[in-house]
């Protein structure tokens, strides 16, 4: 198959279809009776040797290198030249090279220069109007596949950067279980639970082009769940969810990075401490609201060139360009960081 549509669209079958076409058109011009007679054959097969002198000339040399350059004083005097030659090859076609090529038959040719220039006109101007028209489609054809690749290259990004799960995270979460169980208490099963689920989850969406938000936002629930776990002060972290959950879709793994950079550089040793994250979500928009206290002194800003934020930073360009905002602000030891994007 994909030979034939090689075939098809490669340029010598489309010129030799388009001869084909011509030969068909005026041999019915030319023929006399509705046989088919050698000498009417032959007669239009005479007739195209200028036909294809001048459309071969016109779409080779004269239009590519002069009216595609933008040459059209030159394109226009080698045009008129074109026309005199076709017309002398007419007259040399039936008047010496018929004789040398079919001896046998009488040949005559029948139009005047001005007939004769009107057939040129038509056939270089149909030739180059069927050549626009199949650029034109090549090119629709190129623009769809660089699109295509560019698709499937931002795809392949985007599983990519998905895939960079974070090992800290699942070390220290399995430390956190590790004591749990030396502990015996009940926290443990309920937390290897959701650390499975979590597992589950990257496993299972991270090749997905988008997913349920529910999904996304159960993923945070379970995440921040592990890392309260690990903290002395568990209540300093504090999650709010408003708005209506229904049916919206969201890149998968798209808000952790922006939720762990929070545990990553908080400091939470004193009182007044903090770590808040909200999510706001309406039928179209997603606004995520992070803030927590640095250690004085330190400023989280810098941080965010680390391959975490970069990671997200890109994924939101590239699955939601020019469909969000995001900013960060530091002001007396807060981090701030607001992401609004709209939802699919």
């Amino acid at each position: 198959m994909k030979n034939l549509q090689n075939i098809l669209t490669s340029r010598p079958f489309q010129w030799l279809l388009f001869w084909a076409v011509s030969f068909g058109i005026t041999f019915q011009v030319f023929s006399q009776t509705d046989e088919v007679r050698l000498l009417d054959v032959l007669y239009t097969s005479l007739f195209h040797v200028p036909m294809v002198f001048a459309v071969h000339m016109h779409e080779q040399f004269i239009f590519k290198k002069l009216m595609l350059n933008k040459q059209y004083a030159g394109y226009g005097v080698s045009f008129f030249f074109l026309l005199i030659a076709t017309y002398f090859l007419y007259l040399f076609t039936f008047n010496e090279l018929s004789g040398w090529l079919f001896p046998d038959y009488y040949f005559v040719a029948i139009y005047s220069s001005g007939e004769l220039i009107g057939f040129t006109l038509i056939y270089v101007f149909a030739a180059t109007a069927t050549d626009i028209i199949r650029s034109w489609f090549s090119q629709q054809q190129d623009i769809a596949r660089l699109a295509q690749l560019e698709e499937e290259n931002k795809r392949a990004e985007l599983q990519a950067l998905r895939a960079q799960v974070n090992p800290h995270f699942l070390f220290n979460s399995l430390n956190t279980i590790y004591n749990e169980a030396l502990k015996k208490t009940d926290k443990a099963p309920q937390l290897i639970l959701k650390l499975s689920n979590m597992l589950r989850y990257v496993v299972d969406k991270m090749i997905q082009d988008k997913v349920l938000l529910e999904d996304e936002i159960n993923y945070l629930k379970n995440f921040i769940t592990l890392h309260k776990q690990r903290l002395n002060d568990p209540e300093k972290v504090r999650f709010d969810l408003e708005g209506n959950i229904g049916s919206q879709k969201i890149a998968p793994l798209l808000l952790i990075n922006f939720v762990e950079n929070c545990f990553k550089h908080a400091d939470l040793t004193t009182d007044e401490s903090f770590i808040l994250i909200r999510l706001t979500v309406n039928d179209t928009d997603l606004i995520l609201h992070c803030r927590n206290t640095m250690y004085t002194g330190s400023s989280s800003i810098p941080k965010n060139t680390g391959s975490g934020l970069q990671n997200a930073q890109r994924r939101l360009e590239l699955a939601y360009a020019e469909r969000h905002d995001l900013d960060i602000s530091e002001q007396e030891n807060v981090y701030s960081l607001k992401l609004s994007m709209k939802l699919d």
